[in-house]
C-alpha cells in the first residue's frame, strides 16, 4: 500500500458521466516514482484513472472518458485535497 493511500483514504465524489449524474468512488495511490494517481471507480467497476500533469491539467492515465469528463473527476478531486 502507498504512502498515499495511508494519508488520504478513500472518498466519494459527485460527477456527471454521459450526461449522468454518478457517484464515484476515489483511491488516491501513486505511481511507483512517486507521483499521485487517483483511480476512480462505480460501484466495483474501474472507470479511470487520472493525475494532474506538470503543466496543472487532468490526465486519463488509463480508461475511456472524454477530457470533459476527466476535468470534472479532476476539478473535484482538487476540491476534495
Amino acid at each position: 500500500m502507498a504512502d498515499l493511500e495511508l494519508n488520504n483514504p478513500e472518498f466519494d465524489i459527485v460527477v456527471d458521466i454521459d450526461g449522468t449524474s454518478k457517484t464515484v468512488k476515489v483511491q488516491p495511490d501513486e505511481t511507483s516514482d512517486g507521483v499521485p494517481i487517483y483511480k476512480c471507480y462505480s460501484g466495483e467497476t474501474l472507470l479511470t484513472q487520472v493525475r494532474l500533469d506538470e503543466e496543472g491539467n487532468w490526465e486519463q492515465m488509463w480508461g475511456e472518458l472524454g477530457q470533459e469528463e476527466i476535468d470534472a473527476i479532476g476539478k473535484v478531486i482538487a476540491e476534495k485535497e
